[in-house]
């Protein structure tokens, strides 16, 4: 077990929770926060171009048809993946059911229409995903290139997707925040535990001389 690792997603998963349920609470009281109409305002100047055009297309990386196939991918190639399988999918689902509890007892709704809308869905099961990535390739041996490349998917998975919510007019900005706080902080949760059951290197160390 490294302690070290155990702290970092620790720290991590109570701070992203809390700044969550802090947010949430501002958000039931006030409804929307300072900034939030005139963002959302700004992004939508782009409606009608091709970030608009392109913003159909992003909205894809917050589905289980895009993230589904990535999963897989993702366990095909780490070993760390794949010995806490179950973990990982039960994250993905059930910080989807968390975000529609919260969508529930929010119930602030929508730019369009009367559905509720924090926090955003999509951006959860996305931040979700992306931080499972940042845990998983932090746990496997691969070169500083390869590491830099999956960091930067991570990101730009995440903020397409928030991009393209709001864009889309289906989410005011802080929705978008509050799915990468859940969703992210559901995800440190798993790495949190799973790395509280990593194998020590030299239980690694005897299993492929087992194998051998």
């Amino acid at each position: 077990m490294d302690v070290s690792a155990v702290a970092r997603w620790r720290v991590l998963c109570l701070l992203l929770l809390g700044a969550f349920l802090g947010l949430s609470g501002v958000v039931c009281a006030v409804g929307l926060l300072p900034g939030d109409v005139a963002l959302h305002g700004e992004i939508l100047e782009a409606r009608g171009g091709l970030a608009h055009a392109a913003a159909r297309w992003l909205d894809y990386g917050g589905k289980w048809v895009v993230l589904g196939p990535a999963m897989l991918l993702v366990f095909g190639w780490s070993r760390t993946a794949r010995r806490h399988w179950w973990l990982w999918v039960g994250l993905l689902a059930g910080s989807g059911a968390m975000e529609q509890v919260f969508k529930f007892l929010v119930a602030r709704p929508r730019p369009r229409g009367v559905h509720w809308g924090f926090p955003s869905g999509h951006v959860t099961a996305a931040a979700t995903f992306a931080v499972l990535l940042l845990y998983v390739q932090s746990r496997e041996p691969v070169a500083p290139r390869t590491r830099v490349t999956l960091i930067v998917l991570a990101a730009v998975l995440v903020g397409t997707v928030g991009f393209a919510r709001v864009i889309l007019n289906a989410h005011w900005p802080s929705d978008v925040l509050g799915g990468v706080l859940l969703g992210g902080g559901c995800a440190a949760a798993g790495a949190w535990w799973d790395s509280l059951h990593a194998e020590t290197p030299r239980a690694v160390d005897d299993a492929v001389r087992v194998q051998g």
